[in-house]
């Protein structure tokens, strides 16, 4: 082996201070490098694994607001429909009540012209009968002329 050493020149002194400089380096890159380096992975990788966290909470909350607005439409819709079913009763409701006022008044008007007509035809009679009287006082009169004439 000695011979090996020998022909290779390898001295044991620079050979132990060579393993010595490579421990050295091997500590300073290890505290000043790797450290370094893993913790920065491991503070990725924590934030990859929030990240991927994050995502799914906001998908499932994606799909609770979409479940949410979906039940918001339908509730919407059924409030619409019983709107409109309220707004026909009420519009059948002031029709009724509208024809059954315009019946009453058509009524009215009715009974007032028939009363007005009852009353023109009364003042058309007294004033015939007046008229008949005079006519019957001036026949008499005339007549009473010519007899005494």
């Amino acid at each position: 082996m000695e011979q090996i050493i020998e022909v290779f020149g390898i001295d044991w002194r620079i050979l132990a201070i060579q393993i010595l400089n490579f421990g050295i380096l091997l500590g300073v890159l290890w505290y000043f490098l790797y450290k370094p380096i893993t913790n920065l992975i491991e503070n990725r990788r924590a934030q990859i694994i929030q990240g991927v966290a994050d995502a799914e909470r906001a998908a499932a909350a994606l799909k609770d607001a979409d479940a949410k607005k979906a039940d918001i439409l339908a509730a919407a819709a059924l409030d619409a429909q019983a709107l409109i079913a309220q707004a026909r009763e009420t519009a059948k409701s002031k029709e009724t009540e509208i024809m059954r006022e315009a019946q009453e008044k058509g009524e009215r008007i009715l009974a007032e012209a028939t009363l007005k007509g009852e009353e023109v035809q009364r003042e058309a009679l007294v004033k015939s009968k007046e008229q008949i009287a005079q006519l019957i006082v001036l026949g008499a009169e005339k007549t009473l002329r010519e007899r005494s004439a």
